[in-house]
């Protein structure tokens, strides 16, 4: 999970017997978890390795002309996601410090395709922390 990897159904047997019959039961799970799912809730606690991240956006970081403060941006999420895990809420992204060098409109207004890249790869990066 730490290397969004997708996991497998083995995986995901293997995740549910810790959780559900060595660290406790399924009604001890979403009693204190409620229903998130249980690949969401390892990834969130381990996060991304920092390497698997910066090769997720590697495209954004290494081989496109972003200027300055869309590659900041880019950084930003990179290191949201390296700690959370995921990023679900997107919101986030009109808080400090995604904003602190431009809103998504005003990094990305005249290159609208660039950023529905970036978030094809977050979109990737989240459901790579789900079993499909």
């Amino acid at each position: 999970m730490k290397e969004n990897k997708p996991l497998s159904s083995t995986d995901l047997v293997s995740l549910e017997n810790i959780l559900w019959k060595e660290l406790g039961s399924k009604k001890d799970y979403y009693s204190e978890v409620g229903e998130k799912p249980i690949c969401e809730f390892v990834r969130e606690i381990v996060g991304l390795d920092m390497n698997a991240a910066k090769d997720a956006f590697s495209k954004y970081l290494d081989e496109r002309n972003l200027n300055s403060e869309q590659i900041y941006f880019v950084n930003q999420i990179v290191e949201y996601i390296v700690r959370n895990g995921l990023m679900k809420d997107m919101s986030v992204l009109q808080q400090s410090p995604f904003t602190d060098k431009g809103s998504v409109a005003d990094l990305f207004g005249n290159d609208i395709q660039t950023w529905m890249e970036i978030k094809s790869v977050i979109d990737n990066i989240n459901n790579n922390a789900n079993y499909n």
